[in-house]
């Protein structure tokens, strides 16, 4: 009886082996930014899927030292494979807060986009890339 338990047993652990080894649908993606030719720090992409719905992800990265970086989708590493519009958004250094005292103003100017907000609309952005099956090297985003 132990045995035939056993062998039952089998194919549920190679089904449930299959259904966690089946990944998470994610590619990987890497790129860089320039501005005016040279690499930039702290920029902020995002990848928007092309016809997405609100609850659609939206893959995102933030620029290494010399603009390079690696998309992530929520807390996994990639992008699902499709067609997107691109943001990118360089937050400046953050100016001293004054004191606004007792203000329903929630504005915030601390770090403006170094960018000025150019490439910072899904919408109307130019900026476009294609994540593929697999490993997607996204063409450099040469920005001026």
């Amino acid at each position: 009886m132990p045995t035939r338990m056993l062998l039952g047993a089998i194919p549920m652990v190679l089904l449930g082996l299959a259904v966690g080894c089946s990944g998470s649908g994610l590619s990987s993606a890497r790129g860089k930014v320039t501005y005016q030719g040279k690499g930039i720090k702290g920029a902020v992409v995002v990848l928007h899927p092309k016809n997405a719905s609100v609850k659609s992800q939206r893959p995102y990265a933030v620029t290494d030292d010399d603009g390079n970086y690696s998309l992530t989708t929520g807390k996994e590493s990639g992008a699902p494979p499709g067609d997107y519009a691109v943001t990118i958004t360089w937050p400046g250094e953050a100016k001293a807060r004054k004191s606004k005292g007792l203000s329903t103003d929630q504005s915030s100017d601390d770090a403006p986009d170094q960018l000025q907000g150019r490439y910072s609309d899904a919408a109307n952005s130019k900026l476009e890339a294609v994540i593929k099956n697999g490993s997607t090297t996204i063409p450099t985003f040469e920005l001026q």
